[in-house]
């Protein structure tokens, strides 16, 4: 018996998971309800007639917003999901980003995160201040490009290395060949 081998147990039929099965479903997935239910708030929202109503969609829509921001993600298809969807929101709402507050900057930051853990894109950094008052950017190549000549030197350069450090291995293997037949 191979104990670290996870053979599946075929007795069950295909409807049933077994009580201790460590997969979700992408249909089970939490974030999927919540993303529904902030969808839904937001369009009920934007729909509301001015007065009483209007109020109570809005704090439904962030109650909604702060629901979706806090439930975790069961499945990676769940977490594209939700990285769609809060692209679409932080895109929609951007004119009325202050009026969201905190919930605004948290839903930034959850996109980021999960943008960078599926590797969906690249994060976009904000400068960092440093004590000095200098900031630092994005690291983005700002230096023109080079003129071909100084490209063709330091082509030329590398590999002057390249061939110098095989030139130092095969001597080298060929020394330690030679000084083990005597």
């Amino acid at each position: 018996m191979m104990p670290h081998a996870r053979i599946p147990d075929f007795s069950q039929p295909l409807g049933s998971v077994a009580p201790d099965a460590d997969c979700t479903s992408f249909h089970l997935d939490p974030i999927l309800t919540a993303v529904d239910r902030h969808s839904e708030a937001w369009s009920v929202f934007q729909a509301a007639p001015d007065g009483e109503g209007a109020i109570r969609a809005e704090d439904d829509a962030d109650s909604a917003l702060m629901a979706l921001l806090g439930t975790p993600c069961a499945t990676r298809g769940g977490m594209l999901c939700l990285i769609r969807h809060l692209r679409w929101f932080l895109v929609e709402e951007a004119p009325n980003a202050t009026a969201h507050g905190d919930a605004w900057a948290f839903a930034q930051a959850r996109e980021g995160d999960l943008s960078r853990c599926l590797g969906v894109e690249p994060v976009r950094r904000l400068p960092m201040a440093l004590p000095s008052g200098r900031l630092l950017g994005p690291t983005i190549d700002l230096r023109p490009p080079l003129p071909p000549a100084r490209y063709v030197r330091r082509v030329l350069a590398a590999a002057g290395e390249l061939l110098t450090a095989i030139a130092i291995v095969a001597g080298g293997s060929v020394v330690t060949g030679l000084a083990s037949r005597i």
